[in-house]
């Protein structure tokens, strides 16, 4: 029977700057207390992606960006991954889409995924609540009905098909965080990995894209909490990929 120690994740990455890669991988290691070799980068900027490219992993990671949107943006690993999702999805493979993977994730699969006016978007630390299903949800169980959690996006996927449930909403985001029935495939909007200064690192190198106001991003970061919610990634790790290899 293979163990947690075992378990190696590919973590498709679309960021354009390395350190921020090594700080993505720093945050999934502490969250999902896993090893560094565990968790396996994949620079789509720069290789190719196919069906086929999780051979030899237990799971894959669709990490963040503050580089592209997925509404407006089309660079070359777009469509690749796109297609990717989706045949991740129809062969049941565990996958946990984190901000833009999330939304990647919901433009794969049909959902409505848009870009929200600059005054309504998530930068900070935001409420959380769960819904019925989210509140049963192996990820979720730990978590209470309502908590804080870090976010920094612009696109925000606003509805999906019936073959997603619904597990999280925030006041403004409908579709926090989301489950393929019956499958190990989920998206979360908010960063369950990111502790508050995980996200003051993130801010002030996406200060560009999310604080170009004057006085915004020092705006942002006073009003970032104190949060953990890393408890959602360690569920995904030992509820979802540890009994899909050993089925």
């Amino acid at each position: 029977m293979l163990t947690r120690d075992d378990i190696k994740c590919l973590v498709i990455e679309t960021r354009l700057d390395n350190w921020l890669i090594k700080h993505e991988l720093d945050c999934l290691e502490r969250s999902s207390r896993l090893r560094p070799d565990q968790l396996v980068p994949y620079d789509i900027l720069k290789n190719p992606l196919e069906p086929g490219q999780e051979k030899g992993y237990q799971a894959v990671i669709i990490g963040g960006t503050g580089d592209f949107s997925v509404v407006n943006d089309r660079p070359n690993f777009y469509e690749p991954l796109l297609a990717f999702v989706r045949y991740l999805c129809e062969i049941s493979f565990p996958t946990l889409g984190l901000c833009y993977g999330h939304q990647i994730i919901g433009q794969a699969m049909g959902g409505k995924v848009v870009t929200v006016p600059h005054e309504d978007s998530e930068t900070g630390t935001y409420l959380m609540t769960l819904t019925d299903e989210g509140q049963k949800d192996p990820l979720l169980v730990d978590s209470p009905q309502s908590f804080y959690a870090q976010q920094g996006h612009h696109d925000a996927v606003m509805d999906m098909p019936a073959s997603f449930v619904r597990l999280a909403y925030s006041e403004r985001c409908p579709w926090q965080a989301m489950r393929l029935i019956g499958k190990p495939i989920y998206g979360f909007q908010f960063h369950p990995e990111l502790i508050r200064q995980d996200l003051v690192t993130r801010m002030t190198a996406y200060s560009h894209v999310y604080a170009s106001e004057p006085g915004r991003l020092e705006q942002i970061i006073a009003g970032i909490k104190e949060t953990d919610n890393q408890s959602i990634v360690v569920n995904f790790i030992d509820k979802m990929v540890l009994p899909s290899i050993n089925s």
